[in-house]
């Protein structure tokens, strides 16, 4: 579905990201680990084509991601960053209304239509009590859950989602995270999600591509790439794997 070949990217003459390569699969969670600063933000801004890059390329179904327009990106692919900062007072519903800009182009107006197929989307993820709420007035995990709704609205085949539990508490975490695996598995999406905590990537990711210093030191299926040696020399830290009784792992740090 989304291939990197030989990506490098520089700020500056500052190298960020060199010689990335890596597939990401349609109907799988691909984690995104590594340490602060090791270019995570930065790649999916080039998978998105919101970022040119000095070396390689990024393709799906054989076309050059940055040779696409916006539109034609907003198409089949969805991002949602990090954070979302919004200005005036728009409701809910009128936040995941704009995911349609790119079809309505500059002087489209929403159908009624698109009114009701973004009632069914944030009804899709359990949200649709919120339609009629201020986006700004939301709790963080109930802003997550509409930007999800906004992003699955435009009805991508690739998501990309920036650490979408980040400012989460306990609870919400799982929440989002449950949702994103659902959706993942349910409509069949390519779906690559940026995550600091290791334990949350051995959850939910059926794949890790693990980065470190802007290079990949590993990517593969979790069984393979989530190792004590290979979390060890990302994160420059000794850890030890415990196994859970519910089939799972769990990363702790030894001192």
């Amino acid at each position: 579905m989304l291939t990197v070949e030989d990506l490098s990217f520089s700020y500056r003459e500052k190298p960020i990201l060199s010689e990335i390569a890596f597939k990401v699969q349609s109907g799988v969670i691909h984690g995104l680990l590594g340490p602060n600063a090791s270019g995570k933000t930065t790649l999916l801004k080039l998978l998105n084509g919101l970022l040119q890059p000095q070396q390689g390329r990024v393709l799906t179904d054989g076309r050059v991601v940055a040779r696409l327009s916006r539109k034609e990106i907003a198409g089949f692919m969805a991002m949602v960053p990090q954070q979302t900062t919004v200005v005036f007072a728009f409701s809910v519903l009128q936040m995941v209304i704009m995911a349609r800009a790119a079809k309505l182009g500059m002087l489209g107006v929403p159908s009624g239509q698109d009114y009701t197929e973004a009632r069914l989307a944030l009804k899709d993820l359990g949200a649709e009590h919120l339609a009629d709420r201020r986006f700004n007035e939301l709790s963080g995990g109930e802003r997550q859950m509409v930007l999800l709704a906004r992003a699955l609205f435009q009805d991508p085949r690739i998501l990309l989602l920036d650490e979408p539990t980040a400012h989460l508490d306990f609870k919400n975490q799982f929440l989002i995270l449950d949702k994103i695996r659902e959706v993942t598995r349910r409509k069949h999406l390519a779906t690559l999600i940026t995550l600091h905590d290791p334990n949350l990537a051995a959850r939910y990711c059926d794949r890790m591509i693990l980065l470190k210093a802007g290079r990949v030191l590993g990517d593969g299926p979790g069984e393979t790439v989530f190792t004590p040696a290979m979390l060890e020399a990302v994160y420059d830290l000794k850890v030890r794997i415990e196994h859970t009784a519910e089939n799972g792992k769990m990363v702790i740090p030894v001192r």
